[in-house]
C-alpha cells in the first residue's frame, strides 16, 4: 500500500479544537480506506520541527477562538509562503468554523469598552482576499448552501457557530465555495458562503462537515489522489445512513423556513 498512501496533516490540534471537528479526520480516514488508500495523520503543534506543507496531501485547520489565532500565526510565520505554494501547487488545505479568518488579511476584534466597538486588529496570513469583524455576539444556527468543488455542484447542510463575519474585497478574484440557501455564511449578507482557493477549502460549515457530506469528502480524497498521481480503481462507497440524515435535516430547515415566513 505504500504506493496508496495519503498523508493527512492535523495543524494545532491542542488550539484549534473546537465544535469536535477532529470527526472531519475521521471522515477522511474513513473515506480514504474505503477507496483503496493508506491514508496516515500526523498532528502538527506549535513549535513542530522541520514542518514541510508538501510532505502532505491535506492539511486540516480545525475551529479556534480568535484570541489563540495569534500564537498559531505566529508559528506558521515561518512557512507561510510554503503554504500558499502548496495551496497553487493544487494540493488540498481545508479551514473550517472562524479560523477561516486567520487566512485573510486582517482581523477587526470586537471591544466592548470602545465607542465604536472597533478593537484590536489583527494582521492576517494573507492567503484569501477577505477581512473578518469580529461580532460582539456568536452566530449559531443551521447552515444549508449549494457548493462547487472539483467541478461538482453539491447541497450540503451543517451548522455554523460564528464569531466573526467575513468579507471579501470587491475587486479581488476568488470563487465561492457556496451560496447559501439557509443560514448566514459569511456574512449574512451576499447569500457567500466560504471561498474555494485551488483544491482548498475555506468555510464556516461545521457539522462536522465531512461527515455529514460524504459526497464531498470523497470528492477531496479522490482529488488528494490525483494530486498525487494514484489511480483509483474503487467505486465510491455506499452511504445510505449519512443519505437518510442529510434528509431530516433538510426537512427540519424546510420547517424553520416556514415557520420563520409565517411570521413575517
Amino acid at each position: 500500500m505504500a504506493d496508496k498512501r495519503i498523508n493527512i496533516a492535523w495543524m494545532y490540534p491542542d488550539t484549534l479544537y473546537l465544535h469536535g471537528e477532529r470527526g472531519n479526520l475521521m471522515a477522511l480516514v474513513r473515506y480514504a480506506m474505503e477507496l483503496g488508500l493508506a491514508p496516515h495523520v500526523s498532528r502538527v503543534d506549535l513549535g513542530t520541527k522541520d514542518f514541510d506543507p508538501m510532505q502532505y496531501d491535506i492539511l486540516f485547520f480545525g475551529p479556534g477562538e480568535i484570541s489563540s489565532f495569534k500564537s498559531v500565526m505566529a508559528d506558521i510565520g515561518g512557512y507561510k509562503r510554503s503554504i500558499a505554494e502548496y495551496i497553487s501547487s493544487g494540493r488540498i488545505l481545508i479551514a473550517t468554523g472562524t479560523t477561516m479568518s486567520m487566512f485573510g488579511e486582517k482581523i477587526t476584534r470586537f471591544s466592548p469598552d470602545a465607542d465604536d466597538g472597533i478593537g484590536e486588529v489583527i494582521e492576517g496570513l494573507c492567503v484569501i482576499p477577505a477581512e473578518s469583524f469580529e461580532r460582539e455576539y456568536v452566530f449559531g444556527d443551521d447552515l444549508d448552501i449549494r457548493a462547487e468543488y472539483g467541478g461538482y455542484s453539491m447541497e450540503l447542510i451543517g451548522n455554523q457557530i460564528q464569531m466573526a463575519d467575513i468579507r471579501f474585497a470587491e475587486s479581488a478574484q476568488y470563487n465561492r465555495f457556496g451560496s447559501v440557501i439557509y443560514g448566514r455564511g459569511n456574512n449574512g449578507e451576499d447569500s457567500m458562503e466560504g471561498i474555494v482557493h485551488g483544491n482548498s477549502i475555506f468555510t464556516n460549515m461545521l457539522g462536522p462537515i465531512l461527515v455529514g457530506n460524504p459526497w464531498l469528502t470523497l470528492r477531496i480524497v479522490r482529488a488528494a489522489a490525483e494530486n498525487k498521481g494514484i489511480s483509483i480503481e474503487a467505486e465510491d462507497p455506499a452511504y445510505e445512513l449519512e443519505v437518510r440524515s442529510f434528509a431530516l435535516k433538510k426537512e427540519f430547515i424546510e420547517s424553520k423556513k416556514k415557520q420563520q415566513s409565517q411570521k413575517k
